[in-house]
C-alpha cells in the first residue's frame, strides 16, 4: 500500500514507547484527546512533542506570472532526471504563467530551491529513500525549499507527477485530455510524504495506455508503452511476451525429427495444439540456449517468459504424467521445468527473473514444488466472473469446454501467495469476443486489487482492448482508475471514475455516471448475472430497461457537451449503447441496415479496426449484417467462435 505522511500545521507528535524507554519523531498533527496505543509486549503512547518546535511555513511558488524559484539538478543529471525537472518547469509555467529556470548544482545557491532528484545540495542519508523500494519517492519542504526525489530511475519521475497530482490538481485522463488547473499564486503546505507503490509491475494494458508520457505521468512502468531513457524505463520482458514454448522449441522445425519433443495426449505425440514434453533432456536444452540467446542479445533484459502456449494438451507422456501425479497439477511439471532453467541461468544473470504461467490447466498451484525466488508466476483470471469481486463470487469457470481446477480463483490464489515470492496476475478487463460492448466490471476493479495486494500479490498485468485504433468500451477509463489503483489500491475508486467522467465528458459527465451506476447496479443486485471476457451482445445483463436508460442519459451528455471536441467524446463512449441495441435487434426489424451502417461509420472515424479479438472491422460488420453474433469461448449456447469453428459463408 501507498505510504504517505502529510502533517497539517500543528504540534510534531513524539512516540515513547514506555517500556525500552525511546522516542521516536512522528510528523502528525494533534486532535483531542492524546491517543494511547497498545501491545502484547510495550505500551506505547503518543504524546505533542514541547511546543517550540516550530510547524514549517506556507510556500509560494508563484505570483501574477512572477517567481524567484529555481529547479536544482545534478551537474551530471541523467536523461531521467533532467526530464522530470523539464516536466516540473513545464507544468508549473502552465499553471502560473512563470517561467522556473532549471539549473544544475554548480550555480550560485538560489533563495528558493526546489531539488529534483539527486544532488549535492541535499543529504540523501536524511530522506529515508534508503528505506524505500525501487520507485518510492519523497515529497518534502524545507523553509525556503522543496525537495522532489525518489529511487532508482523512476522515483523522482514519479514523485514529480504526484506532486503535480496531489498539491496542484493536475490529471492526464488520456494521451489527448488533461487537466492543469491556472493558480496565479500557488501555495504548498508544509509537506513530509513518503510514497510507494503497492506493486512492483503496473501495467493497464490497453491501446490508450501506450503513450509513454501518459503511462510515467499516471505511474505505469509496464512492458508495452515505448519507454525511452527520459522515461526511466519499465519492467520490459524478453519477447514475445508470453506463450513462448513454441518460440524456443518450434514444432514446424523439430516435430518430424522429434515427435518426442512434443506432448502425449492419448497415446499419441501431437503436432496440432501441442505443448512441450517436460520432462524431454533435449527440450531443456533447446529451451535453455534459448534463453541465454535472447540475454545476450538484449543484456537489460530483466524478466523473460518460459510459458505454456495459449492452448490446452499439456503433455501425459509417463515421465510427465508421474511429476504431475504426485504434485497433484500440471504445474508440477511445468514448474520444476522452470526452476531448472532459472537455477541455469542465476549464476551469469542473477537479476534475470524467469517468468512462466498458472494459467488455465496450470492454475492450480503444485503440492510439494516451490518456485524458486527468481521465478515469477503469472496468476490468470481468465475463467472467472468479472461482474462481481472475485472475492464473493463463486462461479468457478465460465469457459465453456474448461473444467476448471476444482476451486475459485481466491482459492487457488491463497494457495499460490504461499509457496511464490514474486507472483503476478493476469487480469482481464474487457469482452474480448465484443470489445465494444457494455461490460459490467466498473465496480469491481478496486475490490480486485485490494484482494492481489493483501496476498501479496507483486505485480498486475490488465489487459484490455489494444487493437490498432483502439475503442473499447470505456477504455480510457478503465485505464486511468487501474492506474491510480495500481499505484495505491486503497484509492476511492467511485471518486476516480467520477473525477475521470467530468473531466473528460464536462457537465455531461453526471449523466453518464447515472447509466454506469445502473448497470453496477444492476449485477450487484443479481448475483446469478456473471460476466464473462467472451460475452455476447444479447447477455442477460444487458437488458432493455438498462439499455433505454443508456440512451436517455447520453441523450442529456450530448447535450450538455461545451464544444465540438467533447461532444465526439460523448458520441464516441455511446458507440458500445449502439452497438447492443443494434445486435439485439431481429435482423429484419425495419431501418437496422441503416443503423449498421451509420454505427459502421462512426466506429471507423472514431478509429476503431477491431470490434472483436483478431477479427477486422469490416468482417465482425458482415456478420452483424447476418445476425451473427459472437462469443469465442464463453460457455452460454449459441453464437460462433473465430476460434474452434470455421467461418460463416
Amino acid at each position: 500500500m501507498e505510504v504517505c505522511r502529510n502533517p497539517t500545521p500543528g504540534p510534531v507528535l513524539s512516540l515513547r514507547n514506555d517500556c525500552p524507554n525511546v522516542s521516536i519523531n512522528c510528523p502528525l498533527p494533534v486532535r483531542g484527546k492524546l491517543a494511547s496505543i497498545g501491545c502484547r509486549r510495550h505500551n506505547l503512547r503518543m504524546t505533542p512533542s514541547p511546543p517550540d518546535v516550530p510547524a514549517q511555513s506556507h510556500l509560494v511558488l508563484a505570483a501574477d506570472g512572477i517567481t524567484d524559484w529555481r529547479i536544482i539538478i545534478a551537474a551530471d543529471a541523467p536523461p531521467w532526471q533532467s526530464h522530470a525537472a523539464a516536466e516540473l518547469a513545464h507544468h508549473l509555467r502552465e499553471i502560473t504563467g512563470a517561467c522556473f529556470p532549471v539549473l544544475d548544482e554548480s550555480s550560485p545557491v538560489s533563495p528558493n530551491e526546489i531539488h529534483v532528484g539527486p544532488s549535492t545540495r541535499w543529504d540523501r542519508a536524511t530522506t529515508g529513500l534508503s528505506a524505500l523500494g525501487s520507485e518510492g519517492c519523497v515529497l518534502r519542504t524545507g523553509r525556503h525549499t522543496l525537495l522532489i526525489a525518489g529511487n532508482g530511475p523512476r522515483g523522482t519521475l514519479y514523485g514529480v507527477g504526484l506532486f503535480l497530482a496531489r498539491h496542484l490538481g493536475c490529471r492526464w485522463f488520456t494521451p489527448t485530455v488533461k487537466r492543469i488547473p491556472r493558480q496565479p499564486r500557488p501555495t504548498i503546505a508544509a509537506l513530509d510524504e513518503v510514497h510507494e507503490p503497492a506493486f512492483e509491475y503496473r501495467e493497464p494494458y490497453c491501446f490508450e495506455s501506450m503513450d509513454p508520457d501518459w503511462a510515467v505521468r499516471n505511474r505505469c512502468n509496464g512492458h508495452f508503452p515505448a519507454f525511452g531513457a527520459e522515461h526511466g524505463g519499465g519492467l520490459r520482458y524478453a519477447l514475445p511476451f508470453v506463450h513462448t514454448f513454441n518460440e524456443f522449441v518450434p514444432v514446424e522445425r523439430h516435430f518430424d525429427t522429434h515427435p518426442e519433443y512434443f506432448s502425449e495426449v492419448g497415446g499419441q505425440r501431437l503436432r496440432h495444439e501441442a505443448q512441450l514434453c517436460l520432462a524431454h533432456p533435449a527440450v531443456f536444452e533447446l529451451v535453455l540456449a534459448g534463453v541465454r540467446e535472447r540475454l545476450s542479445h538484449e543484456p537489460g533484459l530483466r524478466i523473460i517468459s518460459v510459458s505454456q502456449n495459449d492452448r490446452g494438451n499439456p503433455c501425459q507422456c509417463a515421465a510427465c504424467r508421474a511429476v504431475d501425479e504426485a504434485e497433484g497439477s500440471f504445474s508440477g511439471s511445468l514448474i520444476r521445468f522452470v526452476n531448472r532453467i532459472a537455477a541455469a541461468i542465476e549464476p551469469d544473470h542473477p537479476d534475470v527473473a524467469i517468468d512462466t504461467l498458472a494459467y488455465r490447466y496450470t492454475r492450480k498451484p503444485p503440492r510439494v514444488t516451490r518456485p524458486r525466488a527468481n521465478v515469477i508466476v503469472r496468476l490468470c483470471t481468465i475463467e472467472c466472473c468479472f461482474a462481481h469481486p472475485l472475492e464473493s463470487c463463486r462461479e468457478k469457470v465460465l469457459l465453456r469446454d474448461e473444467a476448471g481446477t476444482g476451486a475459485t480463483f481466491v482459492e487457488d490464489l491463497q494457495a499460490w501467495s504461499r509457496i511464490c515470492e514474486r507472483l503476478y496476475v493476469w487480469d482481464y478487463v474487457t469482452n474480448f469476443a465484443n470489445y465494444v460492448l457494455p461490460f459490467p466490471n466498473l465496480g469491481v476493479l478496486a475490490a480486485n486489487l485490494r484482494l492481489f495486494a493483501r496476498h501479496h500479490v507483486k505485480g498486475v498485468f490488465a489487459q484490455g482492448a489494444n487493437p490498432p485504433g483502439g475503442g473499447g468500451e470505456f477504455a480510457a477509463l478503465r485505464a486511468w482508475v487501474l492506474a491510480q489503483l495500481m499505484w495505491d489500491p486503497a484509492a476511492d475508486e467511485s471518486a476516480l471514475i467520477d473525477e475521470f467522467l467530468t473531466g473528460v465528458y464536462g457537465r455531461g459527465g453526471p449523466a453518464i455516471r447515472r447509466y454506469l451506476d445502473a448497470f453496477n447496479r444492476l449485477v450487484r443486485d443479481n448475483l446469478h448475472l456473471h460476466a464473462s471476457i467472451y460475452d455476447r451482445p444479447d447477455s442477460d445483463y444487458l437488458t432493455p430497461a438498462l439499455l433505454d436508460l443508456a440512451d436517455r442519459c447520453f441523450d442529456e451528455a450530448e447535450q450538455l457537451a461545451a464544444d465540438a471536441e467533447q461532444l465526439a467524446r460523448i458520441r464516441h463512449a455511446r458507440l458500445p449503447v449502439r452497438f447492443a441495441r443494434i445486435a439485439q435487434l431481429p435482423v429484419d426489424a425495419p431501418g437496422r441496415e441503416a443503423l449498421i451502417n451509420a454505427f459502421r461509420a462512426d466506429a471507423m472515424a472514431a478509429g476503431i479496426t477491431q470490434l472483436s479479438e483478431h477479427i477486422p472491422l469490416a468482417r465482425t460488420i458482415d456478420h452483424l449484417h447476418r445476425g451473427v453474433q459472437l462469443t469465442h469461448f464463453a460457455r452460454y449456447p449459441g453464437g460462433w467462435s473465430p476460434f474452434d469453428e470455421t467461418w460463416p459463408p
